[in-house]
């Protein structure tokens, strides 16, 4: 079978390998589609990353082999079954489960799909089966729940955050992670939603999504169109884009007793400095958030089932999988939304 494998940034390969021998609890499916995600770009391009490294998690397949067990099992996966998939399963026993922070769990992290989302076959084990493997009953709506895995790692930040109904919440960065947040936001609590950006196209995406202020960075005040819609600041502020300049920008308008949510890394620059003094004084909290659960996988396909969230307008381009590196271009250029992949074109036909 086909399976991409990066040896660096410059050297992204697609190899044949073995197809995944299925135990008796486990489950093969054939990918249909599988999304290119924030972090394989991360893992791609970070020389502090070891290479080779797994890839893709953002997947929906076909069943095509169960083991023995999952066939008896009540309402399991069958064959000829259509299912989104995510990739990290806590042990729900440690100490790092027990308290919620269930990414922080060793097992979460060791856990993944076989080989990996990039690839022609993937082998689903028991825990996947049971805990992160949801089944399409209609083709027609893949392109949206192919969202399943991104929704539910924004669904658990926003539900780690003291947001009420009607709060105003700021999004820094409207790619498509920060279009997930403003629908989320809205859906949930009826939030009012300020999108910053300096991005105009992605600026009219976010006001299609909901956004009640838009403010491109790079041309207009900040403060001052914020200061307009709210005059006591923003209750909670999301930044999908973590810099010096994003940082500032959240501490300059939380209001006093708000929350800066850091959903992204720094790309370059890993130290970031606080005016503690400010943090202090405000009585602010800045806190993050790192992946999904299976329960919020759970949620978030639910809600993408029923296109309560339909993200398949953010979808930019469909590649076959021997054009890996067109669709890393043109999301490095972040002149795109999500691009996808595939391995069978007869697959993502109709769909």
């Amino acid at each position: 079978m086909k399976t991409l494998v990066c040896y660096s940034k410059e050297n992204i390969k697609i190899e044949n390998i073995n197809v995944p021998v299925v135990g008796k609890d486990e489950v093969l499916i054939r990918t249909i589609l599988c999304g290119l995600c924030g972090s394989d770009i991360v893992k791609i391009m970070s020389p502090d990353v070891k290479k080779p490294v797994k890839l893709g998690h953002e997947a929906v397949g076909v069943v095509e082999k169960v083991g023995p067990e999952v066939k008896k099992a009540r309402n399991a996966v069958k064959k000829g079954d259509i299912v989104a998939v995510t990739h990290h399963i806590p042990c729900y026993s440690c100490i790092y489960c027990d308290h919620g922070n269930y990414s922080m769990c060793s097992h979460f992290r060791e856990t993944n799909l076989d080989p990996q989302g990039f690839s022609e076959y993937i082998k689903l084990s028991g825990e996947h089966v049971k805990y992160n493997t949801f089944v399409v009953e209609n083709k027609k709506i893949i392109k949206n729940v192919i969202f399943t895995e991104p929704t539910a790692c924004c669904l658990r930040a926003v539900k780690r955050v003291d947001i009420r109904d009607n709060d105003i919440a700021m999004v820094v960065g409207c790619g498509t992670i920060g279009i997930i947040f403003i629908s989320l936001f809205k859906l949930l609590y009826n939030a009012k939603v300020i999108a910053v950006d300096i991005d105009s196209k992605k600026l009219k995406y976010a006001k299609k999504f909901g956004a009640d202020l838009t403010i491109n960075s790079k041309k207009e005040n900040i403060r001052e169109k914020v200061s307009k819609f709210s005059s006591t600041g923003v209750d909670i502020v999301e930044l999908t884009v973590t810099t010096p300049q994003t940082t500032a920008m959240a501490m300059d308008n939380v209001r006093p007793g708000g929350h800066i949510q850091i959903f992204a890394g720094p790309a370059a620059q890993h130290e970031i400095s606080i005016n503690f003094e400010h943090l202090y004084k405000k009585e602010l909290t800045i806190l993050s958030s790192y992946s999904a659960t299976p329960e919020a996988s759970k949620e978030s396909f639910y809600y993408l089932k029923d296109y309560r969230l339909d993200f398949r307008s953010l979808i930019s381009e469909i590649l076959p999988i021997e054009q890996f590196k067109k669709g890393l271009d043109l999301a490095l250029s972040q002149k795109t939304f999500k691009v996808l992949y595939y391995f069978d074109k007869n697959l993502v036909k109709n769909i």
